[in-house]
């Protein structure tokens, strides 16, 4: 079906009436508004539609001749007339900014009242007596009476204001855009959907400029692309070595721990970040580990404790080497003499 049949539209349609039709039928047809299984598919098919017939606007084929001298003003300008861009705070986890996709945004407008295809009026089933004139046709005025404004001197009415939009004409609207995004954006950053701005009349639309915030994230921060996160370990566990799971967006991965103390220390893995995008390489996954020691041991971790204790004071100076040099200092059978 042809592009400007399937947005209902006439040959040689404008920007602003390709937008407007377009916003009309992607209320009806997106899939979070609509149930119908076929409404994804032709959702796609209507977007696809819009974008080609705007970009057939942006991009006239050429014609034989000179150009007249509007077209020669406008490709000495380098521009085509566009309408306004339109700006916009797309807020995302940082799941979603990890993965990228496509993601569904409403964005407020405006357009003519569907009720009264923007007349701002509504025809009265029946004429009713003007109520400001009682239905003489004549008000009081600065010389005598006067044509009443409000029924045109008639004395009764056949329209009323469009009780849709009380009588401007025209009706907030929310127009679903979808958006794709590149995997790895970082807060702070823009992207731009060409064609979702405002488009007025006779104008190609401009462009939709989306402002990237970052929610606040309970485990993860981000140090430029660096991903950096937290974890707790028991200390026995630092002191052994061994694996450790650590949690990333896209899955647990599995770290090597090598033996050491039982103290805070960091690991490091290149490139195990957040996803690089325009030629920027991936930033390093960084994870602070923090000791924590056992609590309420039972009767079987007490002994244990009590058995590793008795390993560690049969050789001091290398298990517990400040425990012994304390010890040894001050635990001396005889006092130093002063």
């Amino acid at each position: 079906m042809d592009a400007h049949e399937l947005l209902g539209l006439a040959p040689g349609a404008s920007a602003h009436d390709i937008k407007r039709s377009f916003r009309r039928l992607a209320m009806l047809w997106h899939p979070d508004r609509n149930p119908d299984p076929h409404a994804l598919e032709h959702f796609k098919t209507l977007r696809a539609a819009y974008e080609s017939l705007l970009a057939e606007l942006a991009s006239p084929p050429p014609e034989d001749g000179p150009p007249d001298a509007d077209e020669g003003d406008e490709q000495a300008g380098g521009t085509t007339p566009r309408g306004a861009d339109r700006h916009h705070d797309l807020t995302l986890t940082i799941e979603a900014a990890f993965f990228g996709g496509e993601r569904t945004i409403e964005l407020d407008g405006e357009d003519a009242c569907s009720a009264c295809a923007g007349s701002g009026e509504e025809v009265l089933r029946h004429t009713r007596l003007c109520a400001s004139c009682h239905g003489t046709g004549r008000t009081p005025g600065g010389h005598g009476l006067a044509p009443c404004r409000h029924c045109a001197g008639r004395g009764y009415l056949t329209k009323q204001a469009c009780p849709s939009c009380h009588g401007s004409g025209r009706q907030r609207t929310l127009w679903p855009v979808i958006v794709r995004l590149p995997a790895g954006m970082l807060d702070g950053e823009e992207l731009r959907v060409a064609g979702a701005g405002d488009a007025a009349a006779e104008l190609a639309p401009g462009d939709l400029v989306l402002h990237i915030r970052l929610a606040p994230h309970e485990l993860y921060r981000l140090d430029g692309r660096n991903l950096v996160l937290e974890r707790p370990v028991s200390a026995p566990r630092l002191l052994t070595g061994g694996e450790l799971a650590i949690p990333l967006p896209d899955g647990i991965r599995t770290l090597r721990l090598e033996p050491g103390t039982a103290t805070a220390r960091t690991l490091r893995v290149a490139g195990a970040g957040f996803p690089g995008r325009d030629g920027q390489a991936a930033g390093d996954l960084i994870v602070h580990l923090q000791p924590r020691l056992p609590e309420a041991p039972d009767e079987a971790m007490r002994s244990l404790l009590e058995e590793l204790d008795a390993l560690a004071a049969a050789n001091h100076s290398r298990h517990l080497p400040d425990v012994a040099l304390w010890e040894t200092r001050w635990l001396r059978e005889e006092p130093e003499e002063p």
